[in-house]
Parts: structure tokens; C-alpha cells; sequence
């Protein structure tokens, strides 16, 4: 086959005898470029190409000025060589010169309006499809023109005329020949290609789209030569973390990196380097991890060094390598040493690397789930790390994911209790993050089907709300910026606020819904304060403004978390003097304001406050900028009726005129709460309750009286409402008419209330509906599907009106005690079996069916209670006739354990719920003081039992009452030692409950109400304390078996009856003793030797011996625990008394010398003092781990009390029942001569178990 020849002859090279211009010479070179370009390797003559390629390397040619001359000399060489191929034509000095000439001309190729583009464009295509810029590495000193040939692309890449899409291809073809040709590449070219990603980071950093210039030729040639750069850039990273770590600080390029703004404070060089390079390797890992595969080598080492920093930035970089999200090589799988060295840091000597590895979790966790378990026995560990910073920074992370992918991936059971008790954290950093996170959480919960009815969501919500109990300001404002920005928001819907918030009620506990009714009561407080300041502030008659003023902002800021601040802040508010700003602050504490007038006011403030321009003249001396609008926020949060809005109560009664709706029981609960916390606000609103009432009065009869969805409730919201709005609401006669239906034939509620609102009626109507009413259903039938019914509005008419039924009442009392309280008149299939016995609820005492006996009962109990309460005014001689059958009655019920029938036993849960009854009834009558004398020490110490009942809903409910009315001072003082016989409660919640309460109400004694009554009723308390101790069933058991042990026993014996007397003692001590009052104490104990016991009964003789026992061993435990606080035990300087009615006096012969005396002989003394040391130490354990919630060094979460486990307390009582059997009927006190209530037999006993698990006999009186 002929090979094709050159035909171009003409000269290139002027010379002086035959000049060539330019344009000649662009012309014939033109011609030449042309035919060149045709031309086939494999079919040309080389020979015919001589004389052009020796031509086209003359200097003239090569170094000639003009850009089209160079341009198709380039081409026309770059064809020579294509054509010559594999053999180059030149020496290596041309080629030298030659490849200057062609990279010079790839610099143009940015130009696209130059008439010489497509030459620059054509010589690049040839140069990369022929790969002519192998011949250039093999060149001496190549090294530079390679650097050179990287440069001018990179910079080409980020010229803005530059055709990046069509010609970048082509620059990294050659670039990427280079690369494969070299031995070994350059380092500033190496560095050249890397710097693309660095520089590429902070785009990401700054979450920008748009990439680096040249970025996408650093990739492409990091994917086309994965395994030569892989040696070359794990040379790389081995020597500048070797000079990164030695700190040679020479003249060495280093690398380039946008990102040297970073938020990291650190300006040593090596530490920049250094977090450099790992930059890199994290953007190297994110497009080519292929090309890390030796570099993870590395890592492994660094994690194992001692340097905190070195370890810090590789923690760092793993975590960031972890967290790309869609990486070929599987990091975990591929290197499991390095990935487990990295999963050790979270437990690292190190605090900072400890922290670094917690702050990378939430984007490895958001991006990937195959590690999941992994990372979550990490954060175990981190959140219960022994520094502080590391257990902030652990709920800061979790803080950062999305609620979905905490739930989905982490909410593991064990992470979320670890979560739950860091809510009582004691550092307030912690703590408020933890709420923050949850409430989050609760919040997304709530609005996602998927997880609304979780476990979790109801934990978070109870939990968070039973940090009220703490007590503490920050806890409550935390708490209050949870409540209203994430378990209960803001929402421009009425409907979805009403159903954020009977979703909250339904899933609450009974603590937790106490508490949120607390914080919701307290606004209504805060509401009137608010209002009443700004009435005082618009006064300007008030000469005594100023200080009323200032004793209303103290009262305030006494709220706060720093009293100081606030109150200069709320000074601050008022002294802008801003009509328009107390304007809105009236109409966000304003009860009846509108919801979206309350929320625009509470912006606008809010706005205003922080407007640098309205405050500027405002005088906060030293308080940060932010502090007068964060006081402002809390103070609107806490004064405005934001729940119980007037909207929202709109929307409640909507769904309470319903029927079927499943949440009508607690829209009820909620109605009947704002009824008397707000009753402003349902006034508006009681007439369409009326309107339902007044309609559905006429279908009672079709009714059944165990549907729950009575009108009871209703029925009361009006009566709270009518009774605090008195004439502002005026029912028809109409209505009263309607409520004889109720009262007869209503449920045992809705009698209740019928009643009570009947009694609110004109006086004619009054008297004649109450006429009827006792007409209707006297006398009572037994086998009455309305017998409750008719004993409910019996019981509330002896309160209402006591003449409407005197005439009445020897016969009723009879027919009640002999019909109802003495016999069990169970209705076909209602019998239940004696091991049935679980709690009675309210709800099921009211309306299951099974339980209309212990209803009757419990009816019988109150009306026969109510009795006495109506009689309280009337002259003594009737009093005391009525009252002793009626509380040996209530006292009987207590001492029997409910059980009080001779015949046909009463079922263990009817017990349980009929002796609460009993007690409440007791406390009940007490207030009044005519009873508080019949109830004498003999009955108080009955109520023990119930204090220590093995039925834990006995004792909480009988306890939380005796709170109550302590509380109130609706009792007598002598009722305060009751709360004490709590010291061996098993319930840690209930004896931690209270403990805060005794705690609290024994620090009001230092208020002016305290001192006004009596600021030393505690520790007056103390005497009272050790007559219950001995005259307890137990301790007088003990103390028999004490003085009858022989020589071997008595030691045991001993040790028995203390530890018995001292956990009541060391309680009390730890609770109330103090330096001031340590001294009376002792004075007490002392006094007690002075005196001898009253005998409960008349008969009996009084055991000085017991008491002076526990008066020494109490005076052992005063000194111990003085001793131990460093306090002095000093003599008493004034002289009190013993209580009378429970100590006299000794004769002066009889006197014991306390001195002289010893009841604890001094070998059992060692013994004594060791028991009292082991419960005081109890005792203070347990008060310190609820008081202050602190842990160990090893694990510093706050543990929080456990709650009481029910099903054991149940298997418990279930052990100990048996069955109560009587011969005959007994009464407790002595027999009611004409009208007894109860005929029993004296000789009959019931044995019981105390809470210590041990049986006793409580004989009768």
C-alpha cells in the first residue's frame, strides 16, 4: 500500500535575502497545519515530513511574537510528533523548548473570541489523545514544567471564559498521563491537587452549592489514579504529621486551606497543620476513600498517642469520616481496629477527647444506621460521665439530631431512664438542656401519630413536670419555658391547644397533674398581684404607692431564679412609665382576656423590651442587655391565663356537650378545675351548662347509673361557679325545678350537687324543692336502683339545710347502722371473693355495679359525719349524744381493719376503702373544736393505723389529707405527731413527699403567722412523738418481751425495742433538729423524767418505765446527733410543759433523777448508741439523696425516687389477709345508751399486720 507524502514545499524561515511577513507566514503555516492534520500516522512517509520538522524548530519559529505564528507552530509540531509516534523526531533540548511553547498556549484557551481559539483548542485534543505529554516527564528537570503544566490548567480551570464542560476533559486526561508516567510526583503538585479539597471543605462548611474552580480535576484524578496517589499521598500524610507533631517550623510550603478561620482558638502551627491534613483526609474520604486505604494506618496510631490534641482532631476526623453518608468503602467493616479504637475515646483519660468524640454523634447517627448500638454504649457512658462538661456536651448532640432519628435509632429503654434521671442533674446547665431536649422530643411525639402513644411520650411529660416537687426557682422556670414553648405551644387553634392539653391530662400521673394544677393556679395568683401593682401604679392619690410598689415587685421576684435581677428588671418596666406597655401587661394578666389578645400583648411586649431604643433610658445598672426581656417573658408566662383562656374553655364545653366523646372524662376534669381556680372565666360559659343540664333532666330514667358520663361534674362547675360569681349569674326557677330529678334519680354526684345548688335557690324554692326531695325518697328502700342516690342527697341536705331532715333523724341513724353499716347485703352475683383485693378506684366506687355496698357505706359514713357538722352550733348536751355513737362508729371501722360485721365478711378491698373513709371522716369532724375535744389521744392514735395501713392508696390518701389540713390549719397541732409514724413508710416517693412537706411547713415557722400562733409547734410535736411511740401495739409488745427475757435474750431483746424507738426518733431529728432548737429537745426529754404517762384508758395504770426508757435513748440519739453537727446541747433557759392531756406531773417524791437513774444499762449502752448512729445515718441518707439528689464520684447523675411498686405491695397484703371473724357485734368505745348505732361485744379483737410486716393484736377499749 503507498504511503501518503507531504506536498507542502513552501519556505518558513525568512531570512534577509527572502523575507517572509506575518501574514505570509500565518498563511503557509495555515496550509501546513491543515494538511499535517489529516495526515495518518500509520499511512504517511516520515521522509517527506524532514525538512518541516527541522523547519518548524527554528528558533525564528519557536520564539516568534506572534500569537498565530505560535499557535499553528504548536499544532503543526504536536502533528510532527503524532506522525513520528513512537519515536520522537527531537533531541531532548528542542523537545525542551517545544512543550514551553505548547503549555504557553494552553493559557489562551480561556479567550474563546481569539481568531486563534480553535488552534489553542485542536493542540490541547492533541496532546491528549495522542498522550504527547509522556515525552515531557522523560525530560530532564521535568519536574518544573510538570508544576508549571498543573498551574496553568488549575488556574485555567478557574477563568470564567474558559469551556470548562467541553474542554476540562481534556486537561485531566493529560494531567492524568503526567501522573502515571512520573516516578514520583512533585510534592507542590501533590499538594497542588489536595489543596482543591481543602478549599472545597469550606464551601460544605458554609453549605454552599457551588464548587471549588479545579475541585473537579483534583477528583477526576483522584478516581483515575487511585493507586498511585494512594502511595504518594500516605507518603504525604506520614510526613506532615511528622512535621505537624515535631513542630519544625521550617520554610516548607505548607498547605493551603480556606478554613484557617476556624472557631478552634488554637495559633500554634503544628496544631493547624495538624487539623489540616485531617481536613483532608475527611474530603478525601467523602468523594475517594479508595485512596485512603493506607492512611487509616495512620489514625489507628494517632488514637493510640498520648498527646490530648492528636488524639482530639483524629477523634475528630473519624467521626467526620463516619458521618458521610453515602461512602463506597463500608468504614466499621473495612477498618475494625481503627473504628474500635475510635469507639474507646468516649471513655478516654481525656475530658476534650471525650467531648470530641460525643460532638460528631448526631451527624454519623443521621446518616447512617448500621452502628446504631454501637454508638449508643457510648453515649451510655458519656451521659453518665463523671465530668460535667462531658454530660453537657452528650445532651447538646443528642439536642442536634432530628427527633425522628432519635426515636427511630437511639431511644433505647436504658438511654431514655438515664435521660429521665439526668432531669434532676444538679448542675443547672445540664438540667435545662435535658428539659429543653425532652419537651422537644415530647413535642414531636405529640404531633406523630406514630409515637403519640408511646411509653416515652407519657414518662417525659410526668417527669417534667414532678421537678416541681424540687422546689427551686430555676427548676420552675425551667420547667415553666418547657410547659408553654413545647408541651403545651402557643397554636392560633383553639381546638388543637384544647387537644394538646386533654392529651397532657389523659397520660399524667397523679403527682404530675397535681403539680401542673399548682403551676396553673399559681398565674391565677400572679394574675391578681400583676393587677392590683398596675392599680397601684395608676393611683396617684396613693401617698404610700411607692413602697405598696415596692413590697408587691419583692413578692414577684421572690419567684425568680435571681430575686435581685427581677426585681430591678420589673422596677425598671415600671419606671418606663409606658401607658400603652401596662396596658398590655393588664390584658395578659386579665383572666377573661381573649387568646389572641393575650398572645399579641405578650409580643408586642416582649418586642418592646427588646428594642434598645425604648429601654435606653431605663436605669438597670450592671444587668446584661438580655436580662429585663427574659424577666418579662417568665413574668407573662406565669401571670397569663394561658390554658384555662376563656377560648379554650369555649372549645372544652363544645366537647362536653358531645356525646361519645372518649375524652369527656378529662374535658369534665378540666372544666371542673377551671370552676375554681378561674370561675371569671366560666361565667360566661354556665349557660349553655345549665341549658345541657336543664335538656337532659328529662331522660334520666332511661339512663343507666353506671355511665360515666354523667352530669355530676357539670353540676359541679356550676356550683363553683355560682358560688364564687354570686348575683353576677342567676339561674331560673326553671332550673332549680330541674334539679329534684337529679337529686332523686341522678347519680350519686349528681345528688350530691343537685343539693348543694338547690341550696343556692330562693329561700321559697329552696325550702320547698328540699320538702319534696325528703318526701321523694324517705324512707329508704334498700332494694332501690337509687338507694346511693337518695343516701347521696340525705348526706349533702344534712350540710344544706338540717331542718328538712331533722325529724328524720333517729330513725334514719338506726335503719343506717343495722341496715347498711352492720350487714352486707350483697345483690345476686355482686359477692366478691375474698383474695380479690385490688384498689377500688374513685371511678369504680361511683359507678361499677360490684362496688354499690361499699358505696352505701362509705354514704352512710358521710351523712352520719355531716350530721355532726350541722349540729356543731347546737347546745352540748345534744352534741355529745349525737357525736360518741357516731366516732366509736368511725373508730371501730379503723381499729377492725374495715371489718365490722359479725356475719357474711366484708371483702378485703371493701376494708380498705371503708377504714380510709373512716379516718378522713375523723379528720373531717375534728376541725370543728367541740369534736376536737371528744377526739382525744385514745382516737389519734387509732389513726396510726392508717398511717402505717398495708394498703400503700390508704396511706398515701389518708397522709396527702392530713397534709392538707395540717396545712391549712383546719386541725388541731396535736394531730402534727401523726405525720412523724411515716419513718418506716416502704413507699420512698411517699416518705419523700413527706419529708419535703414537713421540711417546708417547718421552715413557715419563722414567717409572722407562725409567730403569731405558735413558732415552736414542731418541736412541741416531740412529746407528743414519744406518747405515740409507747403506747404503739408494737412497741408495747416489745418492750413486754424485753422486761420478760432471761439473761441470754435480753441483749437481742433490747436491741429490738431501740432500733424500733430510734428509726421514729432519728426521722423526726432529721428532719426538724437544728442548732437553735437542739437544746429544747434535750429539755424535753429531760422534762419526761418529771412526769408519767396518761393511760389511754381509765383503767389501766400508767408504765412510767416505757417512757423513760425512750426518753434516754432519745437524749442518746439528741447528743449523737448534735456531736455529729457540731452543735452545743445547753440547758433550756425557760420552762415549758409536758402536754396535760398526755403527761402528769409526778409527786416531788416520786420525781426520777435523770442523773442518777439509768433505764439502759452501760453494757447495752455501746450497743444503743450504735443503732442510733446506723439510723442516723439512714435517715440522713435518705433526706440528703432527696434533698440535694446527688451521686457518687463514679456516676454524678441525681437518682430520683423510685416509684412504689404496686404489684409486690399487693402480693404483700395478699399474704397477710385473713379473714376476720366475730362471734358477735362489738363496739369500740363504750355502748350508746337509747340510740346505739352499734351493739357489739367487748371481748372481740381483730390482729392486723403493721407496715413492718409483724402481727399484733389491737385490743379493744
Amino acid at each position: 500500500m503507498t504511503q501518503s507524502k507531504l506536498t507542502f514545499n513552501e519556505v518558513l524561515i525568512s531570512s534577509a535575502t527572502n523575507p517572509i511577513s506575518s501574514k505570509d507566514l500565518l498563511t503557509r503555516l495555515e496550509k501546513l497545519y491543515n494538511e499535517l492534520s489529516e495526515m495518518e500516522q500509520d499511512d504517511v512517509d516520515t521522509s517527506s515530513l524532514n525538512r518541516v520538522k527541522d523547519d518548524l524548530i527554528n528558533r525564528k519559529l519557536l520564539r516568534h511574537t506572534n500569537k498565530g505564528v505560535q499557535a499553528y507552530v504548536s499544532c503543526c509540531i504536536a502533528d510532527i510528533l503524532r506522525l513520528y509516534a513512537p519515536d520522537a523526531p527531537y533531541d531532548e533540548s528542542t523537545l525542551q523548548a517545544i512543550f514551553r511553547l505548547i503549555t504557553l498556549q494552553f493559557e489562551y484557551l480561556d479567550d474563546s473570541d481569539s481568531p486563534y481559539y480553535q488552534q489553542y483548542v485542536y493542540l490541547l485534543k492533541r496532546v491528549a489523545e495522542v498522550k504527547l505529554i509522556a515525552l515531557m516527564t522523560d525530560l530532564e528537570n521535568s519536574g518544573k514544567m510538570i508544576l508549571n503544566l498543573f498551574e496553568r490548567f488549575y488556574a485555567l480551570s478557574a477563568l470564567k471564559g474558559f469551556d470548562s464542560e467541553n474542554l476540562q476533559p481534556f486537561l485531566i486526561d493529560i494531567l492524568s498521563e503526567v501522573i502515571n508516567e512520573v516516578d514520583q510526583l512533585d510534592m507542590k503538585v501533590l499538594k497542588l491537587i489536595l489543596n482543591k479539597f481543602l478549599a472545597n471543605s469550606k464551601n460544605l462548611k458554609n453549605q454552599s452549592t457551588i464548587k471549588v474552580p479545579g475541585f473537579d480535576i483534583s477528583l477526576a484524578l483522584c478516581e483515575l489514579n487511585v493507586d498511585k496517589l494512594s502511595r504518594l499521598i500516605t507518603f504525604f500524610f506520614s510526613e506532615m504529621i511528622l512535621e505537624a507533631t515535631t513542630n519544625k517550623n521550617d520554610s516548607s510550603p505548607t498547605l493551603y486551606s480556606e478554613s484557617d478561620d476556624s472557631d478552634d482558638e488554637i495559633s500554634s502551627i503544628d496544631v493547624v497543620q495538624l487539623k489540616k491534613i485531617h481536613t483532608l483526609a475527611v474530603e478525601l474520604w467523602r468523594y475517594v476513600p479508595e485512596i485512603l486505604t493506607a492512611v487509616l494506618g495512620l489514625f489507628d496510631t494517632e488514637l493510640e498517642a498520648e498527646d490530648e490534641i492528636i488524639k482530639t482532631v483524629v477523634t475528630n476526623t473519624i467521626s467526620k469520616i463516619l458521618a458521610i453518608p453515602t461512602s463506597r468503602v463500608n468504614f466499621p467493616n473495612t477498618f475494625v481496629s481503627t473504628y474500635t479504637n475510635w469507639l474507646k475515646k468516649s471513655l478516654d483519660i481525656n475530658v476534650v477527647v471525650r467531648i470530641t468524640w460525643v460532638k460528631g454523634i448526631a451527624n454519623i447517627l443521621e446518616a447512617r444506621h448500621d452502628i446504631v448500638a454501637d454508638i449508643a454504649k457510648g453515649l451510655m457512658k458519656t451521659l453518665i460521665d463523671t465530668n460535667e462538661k462531658v454530660r453537657f456536651a452528650t445532651i447538646v448532640e443528642l439536642s442536634k439530631m432530628k427527633p425522628c432519628t432519635f426515636l427511630e435509632r437511639l431511644a433505647s429503654q436504658t438511654l431514655i431512664e438515664t435521660l429521665l434521671k439526668l432531669l434532676r442533674e444538679k448542675h443547672s446547665l445540664i438540667r435545662n438542656e435535658v428539659i429543653q431536649f425532652l419537651s422537644a422530643i415530647y413535642d414531636f411525639s405529640v404531633e406523630n401519630e406514630l409515637y403519640r402513644d408511646s411509653n416515652l411520650t407519657k414518662k417525659i411529660a410526668n417527669h417534667i413536670l414532678n421537678l416541681i416537687y424540687i422546689n427551686d426557682n430555676r427548676i420552675n422556670e425551667e420547667v415553666n419555658m418547657a410547659l408553654f414553648e413545647k408541651i403545651l405551644p402557643f397554636d392560633s387553634s383553639s381546638q388543637n391547644r384544647v387537644s394538646r392539653y386533654l392529651f397532657l391530662i389523659s397520660i399524667l400521673e397523679e403527682k404530675p397533674k397535681t403539680a401542673l394544677y399548682a403551676l396553673l393556679k399559681r398565674q391565677t395568683q400572679f394574675s391578681k398581684v400583676i393587677l392590683h401593682l398596675l392599680s397601684i401604679l395608676e393611683d396617684e392619690m396613693n401617698f404610700e404607692k411607692e413602697e405598696m410598689i415596692g413590697r408587691a415587685v419583692s413578692w414577684i421576684s421572690k419567684s425568680f431564679t435571681d430575686p435581685l435581677v427581677a426585681e430591678t428588671c420589673l422596677h425598671g418596666f415600671l419606671n418606663m412609665r409606658n401607658r400603652r406597655l401596662n396596658r398590655l401587661l393588664h390584658f395578659c394578666a386579665t383572666e377573661t382576656t381573649d387568646y389572641d389578645t393575650l398572645v399579641s400583648s405578650m409580643k408586642e411586649i416582649l418586642n418592646k423590651v427588646n428594642d434598645p431604643k425604648i429601654v435606653q433610658n431605663i436605669d438597670l445598672k450592671t444587668l446584661g442587655s438580655n436580662s429585663l426581656y427574659e424577666t418579662m417573658k417568665l413574668l407573662l408566662l406565669i401571670c397569663s391565663n394561658i390554658c384555662f383562656n376563656v377560648d379554650n374553655v369555649k372549645e372544652l364545653i363544645k366537647l362536653n356537650a358531645e356525646g361519645g366523646n372518649p375524652q369527656i372524662e378529662y374535658v369534665k376534669e378540666t372544666l371542673d378545675q377551671i370552676s375554681q381556680q378561674v370561675p371569671n372565666v366560666m361565667s360566661s360559659c354556665v349557660k349553655d351548662l345549665c341549658e345541657k343540664i336543664n335538656s337532659q333532666s328529662i331522660h334520666l330514667d332511661t339512663r343507666l347509673l353506671n355511665d360515666t358520663t354523667d352530669l355530676g361534674h357539670d353540676l359541679r362547675i356550676v356550683f363553683n361557679t355560682l358560688i364564687s360569681q354570686g348575683s353576677n349569674i342567676k339561674p331560673n326557677s326553671g332550673f332549680f325545678n330541674n334539679l329534684y330529678a337529679y337529686a332523686t334519680e341522678g347519680s350519686v354526684l349528681e345528688a350530691k350537687f343537685a343539693i348543694k345548688l338547690i341550696n343556692e335557690a330562693p329561700p321559697e324554692t329552696k325550702n320547698i324543692l328540699f320538702v319534696k326531695i325528703v318526701n321523694s325518697i324517705y324512707p329508704l328502700e334498700l332494694e332501690s336502683t337509687y338507694f346511693n342516690t337518695h343516701l347521696s342527697a340525705l348526706s349533702t341536705l344534712f350540710i344544706c339545710d338540717l331542718f328538712a331532715v331533722d325529724h328524720i333523724t333517729e330513725d334514719l341513724s338506726r335503719f343506717l347502722a343495722g341496715e347498711v353499716l352492720l350487714k352486707n347485703n350483697f345483690e345476686n352475683g355482686t359477692q366478691l371473693d375474698e383474695d380479690d383485693s385490688s384498689w377500688i378506684t374513685d371511678k369504680d366506687l361511683y359507678y361499677e355495679k360490684s362496688n354499690k355496698l361499699c358505696l352505701s357505706k362509705i354514704l352512710t359514713m358521710k351523712l352520719l359525719s355531716n350530721w355532726l357538722l350541722s349540729l356543731e352550733k347546737e347546745n352540748t348536751q345534744e352534741v355529745d349524744e349525737v357525736s360518741k355513737p357516731i366516732l366509736s362508729m368511725l373508730s371501730s371501722f379503723i381499729n377492725r381493719g374495715g371489718e365490722i360485721v359479725s356475719t357474711g365478711d366484708t371483702p378485703s378491698r371493701y376494708c380498705s376503702r371503708l377504714r380510709l373513709h373512716a379516718g378522713i371522716q375523723i379528720l373531717k369532724i375534728s376541725r370543728f373544736s367541740i369534736y376536737d375535744k371528744l377526739i382525744d389521744q385514745r382516737r389519734i392514735n387509732r389513726l396510726v393505723l392508717l398511717v402505717q395501713d398495708v394498703e400503700f392508696e390508704v396511706r398515701k390518701k389518708f397522709v396527702n389529707k392530713l397534709k392538707k389540713l395540717l396545712t391549712l390549719k383546719s386541725i388541731s397541732k396535736k394531730y402534727l405527731a401523726l405525720i412523724f409514724m411515716t419513718a418506716f413508710e416502704p413507699s420512698s416517693e411517699l416518705k419523700s413527699q413527706t419529708s419535703i412537706w414537713i421540711r417546708s411547713l417547718f421552715n413557715q415557722q419563722k414567717t409572722t403567722s407562725f409567730q403569731a400562733d405558735d413558732h415552736l409547734l414542731f418541736e412541741k410535736s416531740f412529746p407528743r412523738l414519744i406518747y405515740m411511740i409507747i403506747n404503739h401495739p408494737e412497741f408495747k409488745e416489745l418492750y413486754i418481751s424485753f422486761k420478760a427475757s432471761d439473761e441470754q435474750s435480753v441483749s437481742d431483746k433490747l436491741k429490738e425495742l431501740a432500733t424500733f424507738a430510734i428509726t421514729y426518733i432519728s426521722y423526726y431529728l432529721s428532719l426538724i433538729a437544728n442548732a437553735d432548737n437542739i437544746s429544747l429537745l434535750f429539755y424535753f426529754c429531760q422534762r419526761m423524767n418529771q412526769y408519767k404517762p396518761i393511760p389511754l384508758f381509765e383503767h389501766d395504770v400508767a408504765d412510767k418505765s416505757s417512757l423513760y426508757f425512750v426518753s434516754e435513748i432519745s437524749q442518746a440519739t439528741i447528743k449523737y446527733v448534735a456531736k455529729n453537727h457540731g452543735w452545743s446541747v445547753s440547758l433550756w433557759p425557760n420552762k415549758l410543759n409536758l402536754p396535760h392531756d398526755l403527761y402528769e406531773r409526778l409527786d416531788k417524791e416520786d420525781s426520777v433523777d435523770s442523773n442518777e437513774t439509768g433505764f439502759v444499762s452501760e453494757k447495752n449502752q455501746d450497743a444503743i448508741l450504735e443503732i442510733v448512729r446506723n439510723k442516723w445515718r439512714a435517715e440522713r441518707s435518705f433526706i440528703s439523696t432527696k434533698k440535694s439528689k446527688k451521686r457518687n464520684d463514679n456516676d454524678n447523675i441525681n437518682e430520683y425516687a423510685k416509684d412504689f411498686d404496686h404489684q409486690e405491695q399487693e402480693k404483700l397484703k395478699a399474704a397477710k389477709q385473713r379473714k376476720r371473724k366475730a362471734n358477735s357485734r362489738t363496739e369500740e368505745d363504750e355502748n350508746y345508751d337509747g340510740r346505739a348505732l352499734i351493739e357489739v361485744d367487748p371481748q372481740t379483737v381483730t390482729t392486723r399486720r403493721s407496715k413492718r410486716g409483724k402481727r399484733i393484736n389491737y385490743t379493744e377499749d
